[in-house]
């Protein structure tokens, strides 16, 4: 081969098809001197070749922007200009292996956050009692003083007694009156369940504090408050499952929150709690009949006082007794009243 002819084959255009920033043209390219010269229909640029590699494909790439390529017609003859860019680098092989797992690992990761209810709801039951007995009784000393009416208690044990289900449940229930103002009760991680004195003030008959008290049972049931507490803590729960007491545990306010579905849940699983024991349900629909008149219901983490109304007033059955009697009730009521 002459001189002349290794020279025109240094420089002779190459056609081919640029792709870059979405865009896709045809271009005509060759090596001029330092420069990679590009030929779009009447437009022509420049860039160094210092910035210009090569891949095993023998496509011409950017080193300075990973999505600029040109794809050439045809394979360059081998004393083309093209194969005297350098080539750019490939991952070894180690890289690619370290590349896919890291995707696997993405992948599996995301599969876990999509499925995360179900992983929880799964998780719940394998948390030991006595992590989770511990960690309801400190959310329980943050609630405020324990009423320690012993008559009191004693009447909301038979009612509790009177409420659980035959069939057992995960953990042990303990029950507690707490002496707030606040017309609420809250199921706690570990079994324990506050009943605030502002419920029982307010209630006009047993039957809603029964009700109420059901309710409660039927989240410890379903492990509602377990299942919050690793959705809000998972790393914190494990910690002290392990024997560590590393972690911070979520605040109260996110135990208090619950959800729409866990609620619905924890109701189905009340009426079913109170026609068992013989208790009507007719208590519950005037206590979320008068929540609703009175505007100050748990609407936002609950179905609507109005549907809760309605689903205990459709359960009403005929023949029910009272769920304490009139000795138990007075007890009840006074329960956080001091004595002596």
């Amino acid at each position: 081969m002459s001189v002349s002819t290794r020279r025109t084959a240094k420089t002779r255009p190459l056609s081919g098809l640029l792709m870059a920033d979405g865009r896709r043209e045809a271009v005509v390219v060759t090596a001029h001197e330092k420069r990679l010269v590009i030929n779009v229909e009447a437009d022509i640029s420049a860039i160094p070749l210092a910035r210009v590699r090569r891949d095993e494909g023998l496509n011409i790439r950017r080193t300075d922007n990973r999505d600029w390529r040109i794809r050439l017609d045809a394979v360059p003859p081998p004393d083309s200009w093209v194969h005297d860019l350098p080539i750019l680098p490939q991952p070894s092989p180690l890289r690619r292996m370290l590349l896919v797992v890291l995707a696997l690992l993405g992948l599996l990761a995301a599969l876990l956050w999509l499925a995360r209810d179900r992983v929880v709801q799964l998780a719940a039951p394998l948390l030991p009692h006595h992590v989770t007995e511990q960690i309801g009784r400190a959310y329980l000393a943050q609630m405020g003083p324990q009423c320690d009416g012993g008559p009191g208690n004693a009447a909301l044990a038979r009612l509790t007694a009177r409420l659980l289900p035959a069939h057992g449940l995960p953990e042990p229930v303990s029950v507690t009156v707490v002496d707030s103002p606040d017309i609420n009760a809250i199921a706690l991680p570990g079994g324990h369940v506050a009943l605030l004195r502002g419920i029982i003030d307010q209630a006009q008959s047993p039957d809603e504090i029964a009700a109420v008290l059901a309710h409660e049972i039927e989240h410890i049931a379903f492990q509602h408050p377990n299942q919050q507490l690793l959705k809000d803590s998972g790393p914190a729960v494990v910690a002290r499952t392990l024997g560590s007491n590393a972690g911070d545990l979520a605040d109260l306010t996110v135990l208090k929150k619950g959800g729409k579905a866990a609620e619905a849940e924890a109701d189905g699983g009340a009426i079913a709690l109170l026609q068992a024991a013989g208790i009507s349900t007719r208590g519950a629909a005037d206590f979320f009949r008068r929540q609703a008149r009175g505007g100050e219901g748990f609407s936002d983490s609950h179905p609507s006082d109005r549907e809760r109304a309605r689903l205990y007033g459709d359960a009403v059955k005929w023949g029910a007794e009272s769920g304490m009697s009139d000795a138990d009730w007075q007890a009840l009521k006074a329960v956080c009243r001091p004595t002596g």
